[in-house]
C-alpha cells in the first residue's frame, strides 16, 4: 500500500519477520488514543512546566484563635512556584547560592490543599495556602532543560539552614504564605492555577499577619522545662496538646498554672484524663467575650467535667492502657491511652508501670505507610529520620525511651515497642536490655544454632513475647515434649507447629478467658504461646484426666523460664465463612473454573445487599455474614426485631444510614478485593492427625455451627491457603465424612478444624503455599456441594529451597535488630511482588507464565523475609508492561478507562467481576462529625419511672414507637416497667453511658485515617464497623477497622458486664437494668448526644438477651416444678 505524504510517497508492506507475541499482545491491549488529543495533552504539559511565579519570601506560620497568621519561620531568598506535571505536584523551588547546582523543593500534592487565597496584603501580593497534609521537602540536582531527571532526590525531615527557625516547621507546615516578587506575578499565578486545574480552590480572602514568635527557640525551651516538671502521665498529655496541633507553646505556658491547680485538687490520673479530653475541644476553641484565654477555657472545661471523669480500673489482664506515638517525616504525634490487647511482657510487670511502654509507628505524612518513590533514596531517608530514634532513643516530655522489640503483625504495620527505664516492685530496675534478657536464652541452641547471628530471626523469636494474647493462668500438671512426625527422609514435618492437650486443660483455659455465660462448652483447639514455644494445640482424648500439655520439637523456638501461663492468641470456637479473593480467582480461572461460576456467587451477594435495604431479616444475615455491627449486637437485634413482625423497619431513617454503610462496605469489598462469600464452604485452622488414622491426602472436618449444628464434610474438597500465587497452591483432598464407630474422631471430632494426615510423601499443608500447622487457616470448598469449582487440571505444588539467612559475623544485639527494622520498612516488597503477579497473569492470561513462576518464588522469599533478614532484590522482580488492567485502578480514581491509556479493559474474570459492581451508585453520604457543643453543666437525672421517660420521646418517631409497643408485653411478663430503678444503679447506668460515649469519641478519633485534622469517624461508621473514606492503601483501612472493632467490642463488653452483673443478680433485675439503659439511650438520642445511637443498639440487644435469660430461667423453674410434683 502506498500513501501520499506531501511530496513523498510512503510504501507499506508486510514485515519479513514474525512479530513478537508479547508485542502483539501489548498493542492489542493498548487502548486507541487520538493522536491529536495526545499532542494537545503533551503541549499542555509543556506549557504547564514552563510556567512559574517568582517569589520573594516563603513563610510558615500558625493560625491563631483571633484569625491572625503568625509568621514563625521564613526563607527570604529568591524562589519560584511551579507545577511539576510528571509528579503532579505544586512545587516551591529555592535555588542554592551560586554556583547553584542543586535546589530545595517544597512539594504539595493538589489533593492535600484545602484552601488557596491570592490577595494583596499592604504593598505585597501574596498567596496563602492551608494544607491538610504537610508538604514534602526535597534536595535535588537542578534539572537541565531537555535532559532526563537526575536522581535520586534527597528527602528532608526539616528545612534546617533554609528557614530562619527550623524548630517551628513540625508545627507550622500546614499554613504557608508566599510573598510574590512583584504585584504583576499575580497574573502569572492565575495562569498557572488555570493550567494546573487549581482555579476552583483559589479565593481572595485576606489574612491578617503578625510575628508573635509563638514557636521561638526560647519559648519552646521554656515550654519544655515546664512540661518536664509534671508526672509522666500528665507530661505526656500536655506535650500531646502541642504535638497534635491543638494549642501553641505560648498557650501551653498559659495552661501550666490551671493544670497545677487541678492536679492539687484531683490527683494525677484525673488530671491526665482531663487534659486528654481537653485537646480536641481546645482545637475548636475561639476567643469570646466570656472566654478570653485558653486557661480560662480550661478551668471552665474542668468544672464541667468534675462528675464525668473517673480513673478506669482494668480488671482484665488481657488488656492494658496503651500510649502511642506516630513518627512522620516531619512531625511526631502522641495519642492515648487507649485500651489495647496485652502481652506476656506487659503482664510481667505491675499495671502502674504499663505507662512506661510506648507503641511507636512510622508513617508518611498522609498517615499511610512509607512507600517507595522512584525519585527518592528511600533507604537513606529512613535511616536518617528513624535511625536516631532507633539507636539513640525517643525523647518525649524530657523522658528518653529506647527501642525494645516488635511483634510480627506490628512489623508489617511498621510499628514497634519502646520503653523507658522504671522501677518495678517485684523486678527492681527494669530497662530494655533487662526485659530482653528476662525472656529466655536465644544463643547456642542445639535446634537453632545460628539464631544468635541472624538479627531478623532473633527479632522474630523475641516478638513471640510481644504478640497480643489472652492470659490463661492455669496449673499445668505435666508438660510432654514429643518428637515430630516426619517423612522417612526427614525433609518434611507432618506435625510442624501442632501439639496436643488434655480435655481438662482445654476446659480450664476456656473458663479463664471466656465470659461466664459462654462456658457451657469449650473449644477443642487453641493457638497459643507458652514459654519459648508457639503453635496450635488440640485435644487428644488419650491425655484425659489431668491438665496435660504436649508440645512438639518444632513448636519450641527458644529456651524460656518455666511458667504456668498459657497465652491464647486464638480460641477455635466457631467456623469461619469462606470468601474468595483476587488471587484465588485468578488461580482458579487458570485451572479451568469458568468466570460464570464466580459471577453467580457475586450476583447472589449483590442481591443480598439489595434485599438488606428492604427487610431487617435480610439485613441481619448480610451484616452477620460479613462481620459487621457485631460489637453493638446489630445483626442479632435486627433478627429479633424481625421476629416481632417489624421486618419492614429497614426502610426507616433510624436504620437507613447504618444499612447504607453496611451495603457500601460489602460492595466495596466485592469490587476491590473480590471478597465473594461461598456458602457451605469454610476457612479452618489445621491440626495434625496424631493418631495416624487418616490416609495420605485425606482430611477430617467436623463443622460445629452455632445455628446449623454439627455436621461433617465428605467427598472431594478443594483446599488452599492464602495467599495463592503458584498454580500448585490449590490442591484436591478427600474428606472422610462422619467418623466410624471406635475411631479416634468418634471419641473427639476436633470441631471447626481441618485435621491433616501424617502419612504420605509430603504434608498437604506444605503443598499449599508452604503452610504449616502453626495457626495457618485453610480454605475448603466441598465439591459435592459446589461441583463447578472442580478444576480441569491441577499442578504439582511448589518446592522451594529455604531462603538463605542474613547473618552477622558477631553475636547480634537489639541494635542489629533495629537496623533490620529500618531495612524492612524500605525493602518489604511482598505487596509489589503479589500485585505484579496478578497483573502479569492478567496481561498474559497464563498463571504458568515464566515471569509468574519467578514471582511466585520471590513471593515465597518475601514471606520469609521477616525471619531470614534477606530481602528480595527489587531489580529481580519482573515488571508488568503498560497499560495495566482496569481492576487495578485505585478506588480514589474515577473514570478509569479515560486515564490517557493507563488502563485497559481486562477480559479475565477479575475484570468482568470488578466492572459488574457499580459502587458509585451506593456511596453513602457520611456527614463529617462536627464538634459537639455540649452544655457546661449537666444535672444528674434520677429514673423514677421508666414509663415517664417514654413520654418525653417524640411521638413522630414511628420506629421507636413500634419497637416499644412490641417489647412492652415481653417486658411486663418478667418485670414491671413502672417500678423505679435502684437509685445507686440508676446513677451507675448514667455514668456508664457517659464513659461509654467518651471512649467512643476517643475511638472515632484514633481509628480515623488522618492524624492531622480533626476528622473523627461518624457514629454510624462505628456502629457498623467500617470506614467509608477512600484510600489508596486499603490494608491501612483494614487495620484501622480491625482495631476499631476490637476497641468497640471492649467498651460494649463493659456495658454488658455492668447490666448482667454477677451470679447473684436475678434474671428479672438483669432485664430491668437493661430496659433502664435502653431508656437512657432514647433520651440521649433525642438530645443528639454522640454515642447515644450506639448505646441504643447495644442496650436493645442486651434487652433481647435479658428476655432470653428470663425465658430460660422460667423454663428451668417449670421443669423443676414438674419434677417436684
Amino acid at each position: 500500500m502506498v500513501v501520499s505524504c506531501g511530496p513523498n510517497l510512503l510504501e507499506f508492506a508486510p514485515g519479513r519477520r514474525t512479530p513478537s507475541p508479547s508485542l502483539l499482545d501489548s498493542i492489542s491491549r493498548s487502548p486507541w488514543v487520538d493522536p491529536i488529543e495526545e499532542r494537545k495533552r503533551e503541549q499542555q504539559e509543556m506549557e504547564l512546566d514552563s510556567l512559574f511565579v517568582s517569589l520573594r519570601s516563603i513563610q510558615f506560620g500558625w493560625m491563631c484563635r483571633d484569625d491572625v497568621f503568625s509568621i514563625e519561620a521564613e526563607a527570604s531568598q529568591n524562589a519560584f512556584l511551579r507545577f511539576d506535571s510528571s509528579r503532579r505536584e505544586l512545587n516551591v523551588v529555592l535555588k542554592e547560592a551560586y554556583p547553584g547546582t542543586s535546589e530545595y523543593v517544597i512539594a504539595m500534592r493538589p489533593s492535600s490543599i484545602l484552601h488557596i487565597s491570592s490577595h494583596q496584603s499592604g504593598l505585597d501580593a501574596v498567596i496563602f495556602l492551608q494544607l491538610e497534609i504537610p508538604p514534602f521537602f526535597f534536595h535535588r540536582p537542578v534539572p537541565i532543560p531537555g535532559e532526563k531527571r537526575k536522581g535520586p532526590f534527597t528527602r528532608l525531615d526539616n528545612l534546617s539552614g533554609i528557614v530562619n527557625n527550623a524548630l517551628a516547621i513540625p508545627y507550622t507546615s500546614l499554613a504557608m504564605r508566599l510573598v510574590l516578587f512583584s504585584p504583576a506575578a499575580v497574573n502569572a499565578f492565575a495562569q498557572l492555577s488555570d493550567a494546573a486545574n487549581l482555579r476552583n480552590i483559589v479565593k481572595s480572602h485576606p489574612v491578617r499577619v503578625e510575628r508573635r514568635a509563638l514557636f521561638s527557640p526560647a519559648r519552646l525551651q521554656a515550654m519544655d522545662i515546664n512540661i518536664r516538671q509534671f508526672d509522666w502521665s500528665i507530661a505526656f498529655q500536655i506535650e500531646a496538646l502541642l504535638r497534635n496541633l491543638y494549642v501553641d507553646p505560648a498557650e501551653i505556658l498559659d495552661l501550666v498554672p490551671p493544670i497545677k491547680k487541678v492536679l492539687e485538687s484531683h490527683g494525677k490520673h484525673y488530671t491526665a484524663k482531663l487534659i486528654k479530653e481537653f485537646g480536641p475541644q481546645a482545637k475548636e476553641f475561639l476567643l469570646t467575650g466570656n472566654m478570653t484565654s485558653i486557661s480560662s477555657y480550661f478551668l471552665s472545661f474542668a468544672d464541667s467535667k468534675q462528675d464525668d471523669i473517673e480513673s478506669e480500673i482494668l480488671n482484665d489482664a488481657s488488656y492494658y492502657h496503651s500510649l502511642q506515638v506516630t513518627i512522620s517525616p516531619t512531625s511526631i504525634f502522641l495519642n492515648g491511652p487507649f485500651i489495647d490487647k496485652s502481652n506476656r511482657v506487659l503482664r510481667r510487670y505491675s499495671k502502674a508501670n504499663h505507662e512506661n511502654f510506648l507503641r511507636v509507628e512510622f508513617r508518611d505524612e498522609n498517615n499511610l505507610q512509607y512507600r517507595s518513590d522512584k525519585d527518592i533514596d528511600d533507604e537513606e531517608f529512613v535511616r536518617r529520620r528513624l535511625g536516631h530514634f532507633m539507636h539513640e532513643g525517643l525523647v518525649i516530655a524530657g523522658r528518653r525511651f529506647r527501642f525494645l522489640a516488635y511483634s510480627q503483625s506490628a512489623l508489617r504495620e511498621h510499628s514497634v515497642w519502646f520503653v523507658k527505664a522504671f522501677r518495678d516492685p517485684k523486678h527492681g530496675i527494669v530497662n530494655a536490655g533487662k526485659i530482653i534478657e528476662s525472656l529466655g536464652n536465644f544463643r547456642d541452641l542445639a535446634y537453632d544454632c545460628t539464631l544468635g547471628y541472624c538479627p531478623a530471626r532473633f527479632g522474630a523469636r523475641v516478638s513471640q513475647a510481644f504478640s497480643a494474647t489472652d492470659a490463661a493462668i492455669v496449673e499445668v500438671d505435666e508438660i510432654l515434649i514429643k518428637r515430630d512426625i516426619t517423612t522417612p527422609d526427614g525433609q518434611y514435618t507432618f506435625t510442624d507447629g501442632s501439639g496436643d492437650m488434655s480435655a481438662d486443660l482445654a476446659r480450664d483455659i476456656w473458663h479463664r478467658i471466656a465470659r461466664k455465660r459462654d462456658r457451657n462448652d469449650f473449644p477443642r483447639a487453641y493457638q497459643i504461646r507458652h514459654e519459648g514455644s508457639k503453635g496450635m494445640i488440640s485435644v487428644d482424648y488419650r491425655l484425659n484426666g489431668s491438665n496435660t500439655l504436649s508440645l512438639r520439637d518444632s513448636m519450641i523456638k527458644f529456651d524460656a523460664p518455666e511458667s504456668n501461663e498459657i497465652e491464647v492468641s486464638r480460641a477455635i470456637d466457631q467456623p469461619t465463612p469462606y470468601y474468595l479473593n483476587r488471587f484465588l480467582i485468578m488461580i482458579l480461572e487458570g485451572l479451568g473454573v469458568k468466570h460464570e461460576v464466580f459471577q453467580r456467587f457475586q450476583d447472589e451477594a449483590v442481591r443480598g445487599t439489595q434485599q438488606a435495604m428492604e427487610r431487617l431479616s435480610s439485613a441481619s444475615h448480610l451484616l452477620q455474614a460479613h462481620g459487621l455491627g457485631l460489637s453493638f449486637k446489630v445483626p442479632s437485634t435486627m433478627a429479633n426485631l424481625s421476629k416481632l413482625d417489624l421486618d419492614n423497619l429497614a426502610r426507616d431513617p433510624l436504620f437507613d444510614q447504618p444499612l447504607r454503610l453496611g451495603v457500601y462496605h460489602v460492595l466495596r469489598d466485592l469490587k476491590y478485593k473480590a471478597r465473594i462469600p461461598i456458602p457451605n464452604a469454610w476457612t479452618l485452622v489445621g491440626v495434625a492427625d496424631t493418631h495416624g488414622y487418616l490416609k495420605a491426602d485425606e482430611v477430617f472436618v467436623c463443622i460445629k455451627h452455632p445455628e446449623k449444628g454439627s455436621f461433617y464434610l465428605e467427598g472431594p474438597v478443594l483446599i488452599s491457603r492464602s495467599p495463592t500465587i503458584h498454580p500448585g497452591d490449590v490442591q484436591l483432598a478427600m474428606a472422610i465424612g462422619g467418623p466410624r464407630q471406635g475411631s479416634p474422631f468418634a471419641r473427639e471430632p476436633l470441631p471447626n478444624t481441618v485435621v491433616f494426615s501424617v502419612k504420605g510423601d509430603r504434608p498437604l499443608p506444605s503443598c499449599l503455599g508452604g503452610g504449616d500447622l502453626d495457626g495457618d487457616p485453610y480454605n475448603i470448598i466441598p465439591l459435592r456441594d459446589h461441583p463447578y469449582f472442580t478444576p480441569e487440571k491441577t499442578y504439582e505444588p511448589a518446592n522451594y529451597e529455604a531462603a538463605e539467612k542474613q547473618l552477622t559475623e558477631w553475636p547480634c544485639t537489639m541494635k542489629d535488630v533495629a537496623d533490620f527494622v529500618m531495612q524492612y520498612i524500605v525493602s518489604d516488597v511482598i505487596g509489589v511482588v503479589a500485585t505484579n503477579w496478578l497483573i502479569i497473569a492478567d496481561q498474559r492470561k497464563d498463571i504458568t507464565d515464566d515471569d509468574c513462576l519467578v514471582l511466585a518464588k520471590l513471593h515465597s522469599d518475601a514471606v520469609d523475609y521477616p525471619k531470614t533478614g534477606r530481602p528480595v532484590q527489587q531489580d529481580h522482580i519482573p515488571r508488568p508492561r503498560n497499560p495495566k488492567p482496569d481492576w487495578l485502578a485505585p478506588e480514589t480514581l474515577e473514570n478509569v478507562l479515560s486515564q490517557g491509556g493507563r488502563y485497559y479493559e481486562s477480559q479475565t474474570a477479575l475484570g468482568k467481576l470488578t466492572r459488574a459492581i457499580d459502587l458509585k451508585a451506593h456511596e453513602p453520604v457520611v456527614a463529617p462529625q462536627s464538634r459537639r457543643k455540649r452544655p457546661m453543666q449537666t444535672a444528674t437525672r434520677q429514673i423514677e419511672s421508666l414509663a415517664d421517660e417514654f413520654s418525653c420521646l417524640s411521638t413522630n418517631d414511628s420506629a421507636i414507637s413500634l419497637i416499644c409497643g412490641a417489647l412492652a408485653p415481653l417486658i411486663k411478663r418478667y418485670s414491671n416497667p413502672r417500678d423505679p430503678v435502684d437509685t445507686l444503679m440508676a446513677k451507675r447506668i448514667e455514668r456508664c453511658f457517659k464513659v461509654f460515649a467518651r471512649e467512643l469519641n476517643s475511638i472515632a478519633l484514633k481509628c480515623s485515617l488522618t492524624n492531622r485534622l480533626y476528622k473523627p469517624l461518624s457514629e454510624d461508621e462505628l456502629i457498623v464497623g467500617t470506614i467509608a473514606q477512600k484510600t489508596s492503601q486499603q490494608h491501612l483501612r483494614k487495620d484501622k477497622i480491625s482495631k476499631m472493632k476490637e476497641l468497640t467490642e471492649f467498651e460494649s463488653r463493659k456495658v454488658r458486664n455492668l447490666l448482667e452483673g454477677d451470679e447473684e443478680r436475678t434474671p428479672g433485675d438483669y432485664l430491668k437494668f437493661a430496659w433502664a439503659a435502653w431508656n437512657i439511650s432514647l433520651v440521649e438520642m433525642r438530645k443528639g448526644t454522640f454515642g447515644a445511637k450506639s448505646f441504643w443498639w447495644l442496650t436493645l440487644g442486651i434487652v433481647f438477651d435479658a428476655i432470653k435469660v428470663n425465658e430460660e430461667a422460667e423454663s428451668v423453674d417449670v421443669r423443676s416444678s414438674r419434677r417436684g410434683i
